[in-house]
């Protein structure tokens, strides 16, 4: 199953389309740290830096 592109993954009991959306991270949530390919995926996008995820609240 592939997960599609507007389904928030903190709304997704499925974990077979979380994981389709979560395949090759290239965001996370602010709020709740879940990984997305897509930023529609999440509802607080944050993209990740060069050396990890940055500590909220620090750029």
């Amino acid at each position: 199953m592939s997960g599609r592109i507007y389904d928030k993954l903190c709304t997704i009991d499925d974990s077979a389309q979380a994981e389709a959306l979560s395949a090759k991270p290239t965001v996370y949530c602010g709020s709740c740290g879940a990984k997305a390919f897509d930023s529609d995926s999440v509802c607080d996008p944050v993209e990740f830096r060069e050396g990890g995820i940055p500590q909220k609240g620090r750029k």
